[in-house]
């Protein structure tokens, strides 16, 4: 679950698409501006109801109507995304590229979805189109273009496709260097993604460098308890797991864990996913009632969020069969 990339996108769209000009005298304008503001400021039920209030004021005005309904939408939809509700997102992005099909950012919206529901046909078709689009639009070298590249690469690291997706974030890290400052929150992205890809090739010293400096920019910028630093605690726990450092990898993770249900809530499938790495780390260490408590509370987040059908809760009930087969062995020994 790519979520680093996920909240960052979103803080930069937003901070992009919210305008300070717009007066709260103008109806539309009033009520966008402040479902923006609010949403920003994690007054989320405030706003998707200002955010609806600006859609529907926006569908019954003739003046610029297109672009009022398709900002509108884009309102609704960072909200959706942000909260992994992918059901109420994709008909509100299929909506607005209806209204603008060569919109790269929405594509990468889809792109994202698909992913996350497991259509990984349909993700990575959506995700190249992406690219095809915002390179004749921009330019190759473009960093808008870069956006993209990520999207793409995103997919494949989803997919397990490391070989694909490293290339496609140095790429895009290259691109927005070149344009951006070093701590710059997108660059922290893309270097915080290129990590993670080459931890999971086993490139550990390369994605421990990435990843503490990642770490130590988010600490230094950002609260203590925003939902980036947790997805930073967690993706070096990750690594730690891959190294073999078990004891590491549990503080980590709990670290980032405890972020994470106080920010975004128990049920959140974040949560699901530090939960579930919680449990191999378990697992690993021949804990094995800790471990299936962890998977158990990991599977009913993902089978409640994205169905029972859905990669990452089949991915756990293969764990649970992993650490059935485990204990079996454990007991023969």
């Amino acid at each position: 679950m790519n979520t680093l990339k996920k909240i960052v996108f979103g803080l930069l769209f937003f901070s992009l698409l919210i305008k300070p000009s717009f007066s709260h005298e103008v109806p539309w304008e009033g009520w966008y501006n402040q479902a923006g503001q609010l949403i920003n400021q994690g007054k989320y039920e405030e706003g998707v109801r200002a955010a609806k209030k600006a859609l529907k004021i926006a569908e019954k005005t003739k003046a610029d109507k297109d672009f009022k309904v398709n900002l509108s939408l884009k309102v609704l939809i960072h909200y959706y995304m942000l909260q992994a509700k992918y059901k109420e997102a994709e008909p509100l992005v299929k909506r607005a590229l209806k209204i603008a099909q060569d919109d790269p950012n929405m594509l990468n919206n889809l792109a994202m979805i698909y992913t996350e529901e497991g259509k990984f046909d349909q993700a990575e078709e959506t995700a190249q189109q992406s690219v095809s689009i915002a390179e004749k639009k921009f330019g190759a070298s473009d960093v808008r273009t870069a956006e993209s590249l990520s999207a793409l690469a995103g997919v494949y690291q989803t997919e397990g496709k490391y070989k694909e997706a490293g290339p496609l974030y140095e790429q895009a890290l290259e691109l927005w260097k070149k344009e951006l400052s070093e701590n710059h929150p997108t660059v922290v992205l893309a270097m915080g993604n290129l990590g993670s890809v080459y931890g999971a090739m086993g490139r550990y010293d390369e994605a421990n460098s990435l990843l503490t400096r990642v770490l130590s920019i988010h600490q230094s910028t950002l609260p203590p308890n925003h939902p980036i630093v947790a997805v930073s605690l967690r993706e070096i726990g990750k690594l730690r797991i891959r190294e073999g450092n078990f004891v590491s990898a549990e503080a980590f993770l709990k670290k980032a864990l405890k972020i994470q249900e106080k920010t975004l809530g128990k049920k959140h499938p974040e949560v699901g996913s530090t939960i579930g790495r919680l449990g191999l780390v378990y697992r690993l260490q021949k804990n094995f009632k800790e471990a299936a408590s962890c998977y158990r509370c990991a599977r009913k987040i993902f089978a409640k969020t994205y169905g029972s059908k859905n990669p990452y809760t089949q991915d756990i009930d293969k764990e649970l069969q992993t650490l059935k087969e485990d204990k079996k062995e454990a007991k023969s020994n």
